[in-house]
């Protein structure tokens, strides 16, 4: 059984740091779907349109611009040469016993396997997240969790790329959230 991706109750939540400092904001899915066969996800795909990419923390509209407009850059996602990332789901599985929960976040219930392409760079990803089966709607959503940036070939300022930064530096890591919400397709 297919599922398909609600854009409009989805999101991708970002936030990358810095000494002394951070950014966040989102970015939007635009498409997605699910397999889905007795209650576990055996497959799916999602979209992701990089230039969406919204910053949420800086309420100056110029500084904001040129902070935005320096991530699309080839410094960072290069959304020019590639516009879209991909995420494919490889595995969902239950968690055999409850792991323990993350102080102020969700209980989580399944482990995601994928592999995520940006910058035309595809890597394996794992990742806790909790999914909920409902009557016609799946939703899933993770805590906050971390993927390295550099793996991608997004090594601005990085530290472990460029020892010379010292402490003016970014964080490789970039961390993430994501909520998405699934409706079962409707026959024909």
């Amino acid at each position: 059984m297919e599922y398909n991706l609600i854009t409009e109750a989805s999101a991708l939540k970002w936030r990358g740091t810095k000494p002394g400092g951070e950014h966040y904001g989102t970015v939007i899915i635009t498409e997605g779907e699910i397999i889905v066969e007795e209650e576990k996800i055996i497959g799916g795909k999602f979209t992701i349109d990089m230039n969406t990419i919204v910053n949420e923390d800086l309420k100056d509209t110029s500084l904001n611009e040129r902070l935005v407009g320096h991530l699309k850059s080839k410094d960072f996602f290069y959304v020019e040469e590639y516009p879209l990332a991909y995420f494919e789901i490889v595995s969902v599985d239950a968690y055999k016993t409850n792991p323990e929960p993350v102080p102020g976040g969700i209980v989580t219930t399944h482990h995601v396997t994928g592999n995520l392409t940006l910058r035309s760079v595809t890597r394996s990803i794992t990742f806790p997240a909790k999914i909920d089966f409902n009557k016609d709607k799946i939703l899933a959503i993770t805590n906050p969790f971390a993927i390295d940036r550099t793996q991608w070939n997004v090594s601005f300022m990085s530290k472990s790329v460029f020892a010379e930064f010292k402490d003016n530096f970014i964080a490789d890591n970039m961390i993430l959230i994501l909520e998405l919400e699934f409706v079962k397709e409707k026959k024909k």
